[in-house]
């Protein structure tokens, strides 16, 4: 196959849905000669976050002198994003000589076990697959969905694991509950592995103390420790902290990133202490160096999609904010930032999500607000609907049937006093970027 028929034979498969379990993956990577096994991992689960860390932690590593692959889903700007090998998108000939090999496998197992493989499932072997050819000395995997019956949950050991920021999302699958959906997400942790995690809410830090030591013998269980971060400066332009006596800055732009940023700091420090990144050119962690190459490797990561700016005239920003806990953190970036600018927002949202109360957090900061129908996808709500709910709550509302047009829309009635903040869903991040690029060339 070439590229252009390896996206076709991809989305033939995505009819298949999301098929929780671990059989279907094993089994086809069991084929493959388990290429899972070559590289120590870093597994990440969580509700939000969980890109911004990865994307941290990958940089810093690179820095250091490793080739890293990372996994993400769903990709935003070009279907290939989810795989990112030694900094690098893979080559559209890399993907499709991967998927050209891992084809009769599938079809194998489509025969003797359908329905076979899910596009999710095939995707996250040929990752794999491609850090195998690259040879890289570290695998960073994201969770699809939850942890435990997640098709990334394939390692034997794997030694780090990290979980982000977890608040409510994907309830039909992971649990009505703050604690069953953090339960689900523990469920990537193996004996033996070093644990770290974001700074949680206290009922789910409790829990998730509660359950290492009740179901793990050694498990260690790193935690940010909060009296040790002080910040400096926080603008739209990035923040300034220090982290137990060092001192750090990020371009990532919102509290969040700084917690985020201490994560992966945390994170980088239990590969190391672990003796498990050979071929780094770190040799000492209580160096000059190592300290150089964190301070580094945050500050130069860059992570498209969470509030990013796109345009200084009208302030444009997008930001791939798209549940409840989200939204919170965007409401609390806007009152921070822009308290007193006028606030345009461009909003498409998933049916499945909370969207009536994701909208009392932020119709508050909505002085008018254009809506979308996210394309191609069962599961989006359809725009005229979201637009007559803003509408309810007192926001001036318009129904726009493209990206392009909700773009031009919202650019048409802003001024020099006016932030547009295009939000609500992952998917048309990259959508809403083509547009606004599309309308800067005009």
């Amino acid at each position: 196959m070439n590229y252009s028929e390896t996206l076709e034979y991809i989305k033939s498969k995505d009819s298949k849905g999301i098929v929780p379990g671990l059989d279907s993956i094993k089994n086809l990577l069991g084929m493959l000669g388990n290429p899972e096994r070559l590289a120590p991992a870093l597994h990440i689960a969580g509700t939000n976050g969980k890109g911004s860390i990865m994307a941290y932690v990958e940089t810093i590593l690179r820095m250091s002198g490793l080739k890293a692959g990372r996994y993400i889903s769903p990709a935003i700007f070009d279907y290939r994003d989810r795989w990112i090998i030694d900094g690098k998108l893979p080559s559209p000939e890399l993907v499709a000589e991967t998927f050209t090999e891992l084809m009769p496998f599938v079809e194998k197992l489509e025969e003797i076990s359908p329905p076979g493989p899910t596009s999710f499932e095939i995707e996250t072997a040929a990752y794999f697959e491609m850090c195998r050819k690259e040879k890289c000395g570290v695998f960073i995997v994201e969770c699809g969905m939850g942890g435990r019956l997640d098709a990334t949950n394939v390692f034997e050991s794997t030694p780090v694991t990290v979980l982000a920021k977890i608040s409510m999302d994907h309830m039909k699958f992971l649990g009505d509950s703050l604690i069953a959906i953090t339960k689900e997400k523990l469920g990537i942790v193996k004996e033996g592995d070093t644990l770290v995690t974001y700074p949680q809410d206290d009922i789910v830090m409790d829990f998730i103390r509660e359950y290492v030591n009740s179901h793990f013998n050694h498990v260690k269980l790193v935690e940010v420790d909060m009296d040790s971060l002080g910040i400096i400066s926080e603008t739209a332009s990035g923040s300034r902290f220090i982290y137990k006596e060092k001192e750090y800055e990020i371009s990532l732009i919102g509290r969040h990133q700084i917690y985020n940023a201490v994560t992966a700091i945390e994170t980088v420090n239990a590969f190391f202490e672990r003796n498990l990144l050979k071929d780094s050119s770190i040799k000492d962690i209580y160096s000059e160096e190592y300290y150089k190459t964190i301070y580094n490797g945050l500050k130069n990561t860059v992570w498209r999609g969470r509030f990013e700016k796109l345009m200084d005239e009208p302030s444009f920003y997008i930001d791939g904010a798209h549940n409840y806990d989200a939204w919170v953190t965007l409401a609390e970036n806007l009152e921070r930032y822009f308290t007193y600018k006028k606030k345009v927002f461009i909003i498409g949202v998933f049916s499945d999500k909370e969207y009536d109360k994701m909208l009392d957090v932020l119709t508050p900061y909505m002085d008018k607000a254009v809506t979308v129908t996210a394309p191609n996808n069962d599961r989006a709500l359809d725009g005229k609907v979201l637009a007559g709910l803003i509408e309810e709550k007192g926001i001036s509302a318009v129904y726009e049937d493209s990206f392009y047009k909700a773009v031009k829309r919202a650019i048409s009635i802003a001024d020099s006093d006016t932030v547009i903040i295009a939000c609500g869903s992952l998917s048309f991040v990259g959508d809403i970027s083509t547009a606004v690029e599309e309308i800067g060339k005009q």
